[in-house]
């Protein structure tokens, strides 16, 4: 028997099941602006604004009021995914630490279900 879960289906799954909702909390991010003030830290303007005009938008998620995760696809395969305090995780760490890792999702199906 197949079993057809839509985005929507999944991300009840992940809200009833797993109990966790990031309705809202993923943001698409055009300019480097939007970003100078979490991760200042980590980058410059003129890094993030390259980055933006190579790869397209990047994606910041907010789990909470301070702990930010940025994720940018990119072509070649390395993908930008850093957390506000600098750390570069992986995308399975990234997952564990939203709490979905169980699901097997990648962090690009995971913003595209949220956005």
């Amino acid at each position: 028997m197949k079993v057809i879960i839509t985005e929507s289906k999944l991300k009840k799954l992940i809200n009833d099941k797993l109990g966790v909702d990031y309705t809202g909390d993923v943001e698409e991010v055009t300019s480097a602006y939007n970003l100078l003030n979490d991760f200042d830290e980590c980058f410059s303007y003129v890094y993030i604004n390259r980055k933006l005009n190579q790869y397209g938008p990047m994606y910041r998620i907010n789990v909470d009021d301070y702990f930010k995760i940025l994720y940018q696809e990119s072509p070649d395969g390395n993908d930008l995914i850093v957390i506000n305090n600098c750390y570069k995780p992986t995308e399975h760490e990234v997952m564990d630490l939203l709490g979905i890792d169980v699901l097997g999702i990648t962090l690009k199906k995971f913003i595209e279900i949220y956005l």
